[in-house]
């Protein structure tokens, strides 16, 4: 593969890889398993390809200013990765809130307070406090 044909193959794959970002999103907001695991299992394909169209292509600062040609498609490699990072931070909030929700969810059904845990993320009990007292048995 020539460094031309793996700056395409990277700007082809992480246009792919921007649309999946955005069909994993739709998948977290609708709580679709199936279209998340696909979403998943494509994601790490492209990132296979991704790497491997990397290894063929000079990533310096001064190759990408000097390739001449090659500037417009080195632009446009940059724009997507941006894009892909910011939606890659978009699933990655939705998730985090999600968890937040079923953590929730969880704790009402227990009978525990909203924002007291078995263990916190320090690994204390209780509200995190430096002391914990013993759970009552329901």
């Amino acid at each position: 593969m020539t460094e031309a044909e793996a700056r395409q193959t990277l700007i082809t794959a992480l246009t792919d890889f921007e649309r999946v970002l955005s069909e994993e999103y739709g998948a977290l907001l609708h709580k679709d398993a199936g279209l998340l695991e696909r979403s998943v299992a494509e994601k790490e394909r492209l990132t296979t390809l991704i790497n491997d169209a990397s290894r063929y292509c000079d990533l310096s600062s001064e190759a990408r200013v000097a390739s001449g040609d090659g500037q417009s498609q080195w632009r446009q490699i940059e724009t997507l990765l941006q894009r892909c990072a910011l939606a890659n931070r978009k699933n990655g909030a939705a998730v985090k809130s999600s968890k937040n929700l079923v953590s929730s969810l969880l704790d009402v059904l227990s009978g525990r307070s909203p924002r007291e845990r078995l263990y916190d993320a320090r690994g204390l009990t209780g509200g995190g406090g430096s002391s914990s007292r013993p759970r009552e048995r329901v």
